[in-house]
């Protein structure tokens, strides 16, 4: 008894093995097997059937449609295959911007660099003053300090007052 239960879970599970594999052999790729035909897998379209384009581009408009983007159904996805060798399911949805926001795009990236070509002078006329400034600055309490100090004795020859009597210690006497 236990021979012949085991004989015959064998025989379905190489029975399932068998049409699943038949299944998989008859659909091509992006195609699934729906139980009678094969169909495009979710997400992909047939070029040939005209109902099935129809679907792409309501599907595509339906997801991608917003303030920015609209939806548009590629065609040349396999455009490096051979012709004989492309799938039955070549359409896809694809995502294109529309054209006022790629317009906006651009000239919000022109604006930007008008105004880094326009600030860049400012900013490097100012960074070059305030190093002017600084440096004068930094001079002017150099000379400030200098001032402040005792006076060498160069300074204070150069300061003081010629004094004719100096030398003749009895000039003036009585």
């Amino acid at each position: 008894m236990p021979s012949t239960s085991k004989f015959i879970i064998l025989a379905i599970v190489a029975l399932i093995g068998v049409v699943s594999s038949q299944d998989q052999a008859k659909c091509a790729v992006n195609q699934l097997f729906n139980g009678e035909i094969c169909t495009c897998a979710p997400g992909y379209f047939s070029s040939a059937n005209d109902e099935s384009k129809a679907r792409c581009e309501d599907e595509c408009e339906e997801v991608y449609f917003s303030l920015f983007t609209t939806g548009k159904c590629v065609d040349n996805i396999f455009g490096k295959v051979p012709k004989d060798q492309q799938p039955a399911c070549n359409l896809r949805c694809g995502i294109r911007i529309r054209l006022w926001a790629t317009v906006a795009a651009f000239a919000v990236i022109a604006a930007a660099v008008v105004s880094l070509v326009l600030a860049l002078p400012m900013c490097i006329a100012s960074c070059s003053a305030c190093l002017n400034a600084k440096k004068a600055n930094k001079n002017a309490k150099r000379v400030a300090l200098e001032a402040q100090a005792a006076p060498s004795k160069d300074q204070q020859v150069a300061t003081m007052g010629y004094n004719p009597y100096a030398y003749w210690p009895y000039y003036g006497r009585a």
